[in-house]
């Protein structure tokens, strides 16, 4: 009787492990859920920027303004996403530095064409471009990483527009 009930003790023991262990695993997103999740702000981001380039004159400050808007959406959506993959949160904070930049470079880039400081334009046009430069390579490997997966891939990023 006594080994009945040990072997009975074990069994619900091994039924609560065994249901424990897949609830914590059912709780965790998969690496194909969190590319899918990073990969859609950033696809927001790019078709953002698309939207506002679409202007007839794309370099103008309203349309420099939506840009930076859409950048810091981007950050802050970016900054909100919960990642448990290593890789994937090394590109979530390259990607919130990226769109910081981008931020930051626009706004100054509209101040300076409305104060007409030719200068502060160019080195605000600088930085945007530096900012921007990240982008490619950065979706190049978040791609190459989450490829097998069916994430649908990030779309080259468009140049940024001249001052």
């Amino acid at each position: 009787m006594r080994l009945t009930m040990f072997t009975a003790n074990r069994a619900r023991f091994t039924l609560l492990a065994i249901t424990l262990g897949m609830l914590v695993t059912s709780c965790s997103e998969s690496k194909v859920s969190q590319c899918n999740k990073l990969i859609e702000i950033a696809n927001r981001a790019v078709e953002g920027v698309q939207t506002a380039s679409e202007n007839p004159r794309p370099d103008s400050i309203e349309s420099m303004n939506k840009i930076a808007d859409v950048a810091n959406n981007a950050r802050s959506e970016m900054e909100a996403l919960q990642l448990t993959d290593e890789r994937l949160q090394g590109y979530q904070t390259r990607f919130v530095t990226m769109y910081t930049a981008t931020n930051q470079a626009t706004r100054e880039l509209v101040t300076a064409a409305q104060a007409k400081d030719a200068e502060g334009a160019q080195r605000a046009f600088e930085a945007l471009q530096t900012a921007t430069a990240q982008e490619e390579p950065l979706v190049n490997e978040v791609n190459a990483y989450c490829e097998p997966q069916s994430a649908s891939p990030v779309p080259t990023p468009a140049s940024p527009a001249s001052p």
